[in-house]
């Protein structure tokens, strides 16, 4: 039932359209026209501060419990002017940019599963669609949604790349923010009455840990801003990171150690430390017996494919809505190798995501409808 060349000529649509995080009016804007045309009206909810528009929420009728469909709108830099380029079964960019298929193939994947439902008068689920903006942030978008929007038996977040696989668990996330005072001197006259806060950030940081600390945590410095000239010693330089676990006891372990660290190297060289830190989002594990974990495979062995079930090291808008006491899973739409300028999309496997979707809001005693 899926119409696979309406499907991927969406995407390539949805991907010509520039929507980097903060800036998706545009992108909205042809979402809204496209769900109107379904008969179906969308309203704007949880502008994040600073961004153009609010997450984009429609409730479509249907019979039974209700069933939350999720993907994201917004992609990562550079992400201007994006040229899709079609070869064979696979979507890349011209190279100079992502392809954000992350995540506007979801976006894609579910605009289709509506139009499906239309056209051939399926009886479904009643759904919510919840198109979020400021994911690649820090889930901004959807921690910002109000409390009314999490409502329904259980979600769909689509935001993953094979489409037999169901990822069930994903870690917790902090942030940690540092700032470092040292004592600015002319580097060449009188650099022994400086203190060089870069070289003080750079003995603390090869001294923590980072990488893949164990199976469930992960650690990084990903960001140093300091100085302003060649000619003077930093002062003042700024650290941010992050850490991420399955386990919460392991994450606290990271973003002490870090602490720990930071704090005593800046003691040892006298330099001043801030350190701020910050819960960006929970982990989550939905139970094997839990019925959106059966439904979905159901769903993907309806497809003709193998569930396999996985946990990503990853967040997404899934940690916000199972915090919110959705249970959601997330599950695979053709995107690969993202956040590179090597990203592409599998053109097979962003149909079978499709066919996936629909099986599960046909599922159940609706499976008859099919």
């Amino acid at each position: 039932m899926i119409n696979k060349k309406r499907l991927i000529n969406t995407f390539k649509t949805l991907i010509r359209i520039d929507s980097l995080a903060y800036k998706e009016a545009k992108v909205m804007a042809y979402l809204g026209k496209e769900l109107k045309k379904l008969g179906i009206r969308s309203t704007f909810q949880g502008r994040p501060a600073g961004g153009e528009v609010g997450s984009l929420i429609a409730d479509v009728p249907g019979q039974g419990k209700r069933i939350l469909l999720n993907a994201h709108v917004d992609t990562v830099t550079p992400g201007k002017k994006i040229k899709p380029i079609q070869d064979g079964k696979y979507i890349f960019s011209d190279g100079k940019t992502v392809l954000g298929a992350d995540d506007k193939t979801g976006v894609a994947v579910i605009l289709e599963v509506l139009r499906v439902l239309k056209e051939k008068k399926l009886k479904h689920l009643r759904l919510k669609v919840i198109f979020t903006v400021a994911e690649e942030t820090g889930l901004v978008g959807a921690r910002c949604l109000p409390k009314r929007v999490f409502n329904g038996e259980f979600c769909i977040t689509l935001d993953h790349d094979r489409p037999n696989e169901i990822v069930y668990k994903a870690p917790a996330q902090q942030n940690i923010t540092v700032k470092i005072y040292g004592k600015s001197a002319h580097a060449g006259i009188h650099p022994e009455l400086g203190l060089n806060a870069i070289k003080i950030a750079s003995i603390a940081i090869a001294k923590m840990r980072f990488g893949r600390i164990d199976s469930e945590t992960t650690s990084n410095i990903g960001i140093i801003e300091g100085g302003k000239a060649t000619n003077i010693i930093p002062d003042r330089v700024v650290i941010r990171g992050e850490a991420r676990s399955h386990n919460p006891k392991k994450l606290e372990r990271e973003i002490e150690q870090m602490k720990r660290v930071l704090t005593e190297i800046c003691a040892k060289y006298g330099a001043r430390v801030k350190i701020k830190v910050e819960k960006v989002y929970h982990s989550f594990e939905i139970k094997k017996s839990a019925q959106v974990l059966k439904l979905a495979s159901r769903a993907i062995i309806k497809a003709g494919l193998k569930p396999v079930y996985k946990q990503t090291g990853g967040g997404s808008d899934a940690n916000i809505f199972n915090a919110a006491g959705i249970p959601t899973v997330i599950l695979g739409s053709g995107m690969h190798q993202v956040h590179t300028t090597k990203e592409y999309a599998n053109i097979n496997e962003i149909i079978k995501g499709a066919e996936v979707v629909l099986n599960m809001i046909l599922g159940g005693d609706n499976e008859k409808a099919n």
